[in-house]
């Protein structure tokens, strides 16, 4: 059964690595959450930062609704507390260490693989493909 209730984030990126941006949708308003251009970085990447923000935000609105992300690579990641690309500059190395470091020293649950071929895309799509 498609989600009423969580929130969706989804990357995106304009080539590949490329100008990156992420953001945060409640699935029930649809109301965007959050939003974030992060520079020069991957898809992968900004999938994964983008969980990892949720992640605080939901911390900082004292929320437990799940976290939805179509990313299986990012969803990943995230569960082992670490990005695995090989991709960095002096920008992007910063947020994804920082991002690490809060993974490590924060408990989190509910991160979800939202299912595009079932309900469609995910409500945080930028509508880039």
């Amino acid at each position: 059964m498609k989600p009423t209730k969580g929130i969706s984030v989804d990357g995106g990126c304009s080539g590949n690595p490329g100008q990156a941006y992420y953001r945060g949708v409640d699935i029930e308003t649809g109301k965007e959450l959050f939003r974030y251009d992060i520079g020069e970085a991957t898809n992968n990447i900004a999938e994964f930062l983008a969980i990892c923000n949720a992640i605080h935000y939901r911390n900082t609105v004292n929320s437990n609704l799940p976290i939805y992300s179509d990313s299986v690579t990012a969803i990943s990641w995230v569960r082992n507390k670490k990005s695995n690309s090989s991709y960095t500059n002096q920008y992007i190395e910063p947020r994804i260490k920082k991002a690490e470091e809060f993974l490590k020293n924060n408990k989190f649950e509910n991160i979800e693989k939202w299912i595009t071929k079932s309900w469609g895309e995910i409500p945080a799509d930028f509508g880039l493909k």
